[in-house]
């Protein structure tokens, strides 16, 4: 957003007569002999694109890293005024390693094998996964989509087992062969084999929700990387 900055113009007087002949004449005596000020506090900064090694603004801009960067008395150099800090991880699909605005691939590679980037920042991979260390090797997830739908687990049908505890131990044997009570055991073992068959049928349905869950999670998306902030160059 515009704003206007307060100028104060202050008449400055003429060494030696003067004698405008035309309009154009005026205005550059005016111009000539006028004193401005700002008389309200403004800030300046410098476009660049590389920090000069001296300061030559309190402020600056890097076009080239795209922050503004502010003059560190401490190192004598422009430091960045940056809302990331090392570690920071974020997913983008603007893969491949930026060593310019701070960002590295994680794709598994040796520390040593980052290509392009300064000593600072081969410092602070060290000082985060190990000196002589790797990068970890990361996969965005898909972002949550294609799950099951909310209480998809709770609505699988869990049947009882059948027939109750005990009946078939507590089935009755004469002492003499009965075909009833043969027939009672086979009848019940029967239902049995078929609670059983309806459980195994649950387990399946249960199986193949968490399976969707589990490629959901770890399936990622086509072009997206995840990158570490090492600072910058």
């Amino acid at each position: 957003m515009s704003a206007t900055i307060p100028i104060t113009l202050t008449p400055v007087p003429v060494p030696v007569g003067v004698k405008a002949t035309d309009i154009n004449q005026l205005i550059t005596i005016i111009t000539q002999f006028t004193a401005a000020s700002v008389n309200a506090d403004v800030s300046f900064f410098q476009i660049v694109s590389a920090d000069p090694t001296q300061i030559t603004t309190p402020l600056i801009f890097n076009t080239a890293q795209g922050v503004f960067k502010y003059w560190d008395t401490t190192v004598g150099k422009y430091t960045p005024i940056s809302p990331f800090q090392p570690g920071d991880i974020k997913n983008t699909f603007n893969g491949g390693d930026s060593p310019q605005t701070g960002w590295i691939d994680c794709d598994g590679r040796p520390i040593t094998g980052v290509p392009n980037i300064s000593a600072a920042q081969q410092g602070v991979l060290n000082a985060l996964f190990g000196v002589g260390g790797t990068l970890p090797d990361l996969s965005p997830v898909q972002g949550f989509s294609n799950l099951p739908t909310s209480n998809a687990f709770a609505s699988v049908n869990v049947p009882n087992t059948t027939p109750p505890n005990g009946q078939i131990g507590n089935l009755p044997f004469s002492g003499e062969y009965s075909a009833v009570e043969s027939q009672n055991l086979a009848a019940n073992t029967e239902t049995l084999r078929d609670s059983q068959d309806d459980l195994r049928a649950a387990v399946v349905t249960m199986q193949g929700l968490s399976n969707q869950v589990l490629q959901a999670m770890i399936s990622p998306v086509t072009g997206l990387t995840a990158q570490v902030f090492v600072g910058y160059p």
